[in-house]
């Protein structure tokens, strides 16, 4: 039975026995641009890919004392099973914009698809209510098809872009979504 309770510190070993910290989507919204006069229009597209894009994220020494950091604050949440970790949600309160950002939400990899991340976004929601922020908010990527999916399914709503957050290079077709929860 899965427990949910305040998440106030993570080790290496934490992230590690989660398994596979990342993403793999056979699907990317493609982001397309339009110009006509003094109208312009961004469109996204679902398309099937080619190959399915496969993304790790490493967390180094200093991410995970900027997240232990952030935990301090209060407003991130674990769960557990038989006292062993299968997810967290760690987010941080924003009072110049008066907003809770979630900066993590990991599922361990046995783990998904069972609810977990539903319960900790639901204990998420629940406790920024009384604290009268007026919306959660997020950043996933275009090509990460099944979080953009989990997030509307929890009715965030796509609220922005960054067609060039991230380094082409190094994450070829990303585009930056920022997702809100209005509470």
């Amino acid at each position: 039975m899965t427990t949910i309770s305040s998440l106030v510190g993570l080790t290496a070993m934490d992230i590690l026995q989660m398994g596979h910290n990342g993403y793999t989507s056979s699907q990317a919204w493609v982001a397309e641009q339009q110009q006509d006069g003094a109208e312009m229009r961004f469109t996204f597209r679902l398309e099937t890919l080619a190959s399915p894009k496969q993304k790790t994220w490493h967390t180094s020494e200093t991410e995970l004392a900027e997240l232990n950091e952030v935990m301090q604050q209060g407003h991130s949440f674990a769960a557990y099973d038989s006292g062993r970790l299968t997810g967290f949600i760690i987010a941080e309160k924003r009072d110049w914009n008066n907003t809770l950002y979630v900066s993590q939400l990991t599922v361990a990899a046995s783990e998904r698809r069972k609810g977990i991340g539903v319960q900790l976004m639901n204990t998420l929601i629940a406790h920024a209510r009384p604290l009268k922020v007026r919306l959660l908010e997020l950043e996933t990527q275009n090509t990460n098809v099944p979080a953009v999916s989990f997030y509307q399914k929890q009715g965030f709503r796509l609220s922005g872009v960054h067609l060039k957050l991230y380094d082409p290079v190094w994450c070829p077709g990303e585009v930056a979504f920022y997702m809100t929860y209005e509470l």
